[in-house]
């Protein structure tokens, strides 16, 4: 049974968190977005879809747009929400079926704004290098006894956190899910981008998905 990604995390959910997130914070901590957590349905072998349907789950239509054409890059025959189902009908669940049933989807991508998060960074000058000045006692004695505290300031980043999933339609199954963090975004377009290259490459590496051709 996959986990709740709305919810409580269980034990093997938040290990495959940290397992994802070291990767990131070993190579480069200053990543603009990365995938934190990941979870794959246990018998998958391969995401092979004849036709597949991106949802953005947002109440702003242009931001819906925005994503489910992004979206439309990530797996072959993919089209997006807006272009199938209404605007007035997308929240009805059984409307939505019958746009998605009658179009032929085997596949469903669905991307929802989870949450934004704050990161509190304290930003100084003061660092040590633990060289130059400090290479000697006394060059070190004549460096530190001028010099001035410098307190620093605090940097707060803001992290757009989403939750992307792939579906099976016959059966409604969870077949991959995934979890990014986005630092402030300049826009939807640009984020979503950003989040499609990373879910894009962890597909690969896993084998799930084919390489386009060249």
């Amino acid at each position: 049974m996959p986990p709740c990604l709305g919810g409580p995390m269980s034990r093997t959910w938040r290990l495959l968190a940290i397992v994802a997130l070291l990767p990131g914070l070993v190579a480069c901590s200053t990543a603009k977005t990365t995938l934190s957590m990941k979870w794959k349905e246990p018998t998958l072998q391969e995401l092979r879809f004849e036709k597949v349907i991106t949802v953005g789950v947002n109440p702003d239509v242009r931001w819906r747009e925005i994503v489910e054409d992004e979206l439309s890059i990530l797996v072959r025959n993919a089209l997006p929400a807006y272009s199938i189902i209404p605007e007035a009908e997308v929240r009805n669940v059984e409307l939505s079926k019958r746009f998605i049933k009658a179009g032929g989807f085997d596949g469903a991508i669905i991307l929802r704004l989870a949450g934004v998060d704050e990161e509190t960074t304290l930003v100084s000058d003061t660092a040590a290098t633990w060289g130059g000045y400090y290479g000697s006692m006394w060059g070190y004695w004549g460096y530190a006894w001028p010099s001035v505290y410098d307190p620093g300031y605090l940097r707060t980043d803001r992290y757009h956190v989403v939750e992307i999933l792939i579906y099976r339609v016959a059966d409604e199954k969870l077949m991959w899910g995934g979890r990014t963090r986005s630092l402030e975004p300049s826009s939807v377009r640009a984020m979503t981008g950003q989040i499609v290259k990373e879910v894009r490459e962890e597909l690969l590496r896993e084998k799930l998905i084919p390489t386009l051709p060249k």
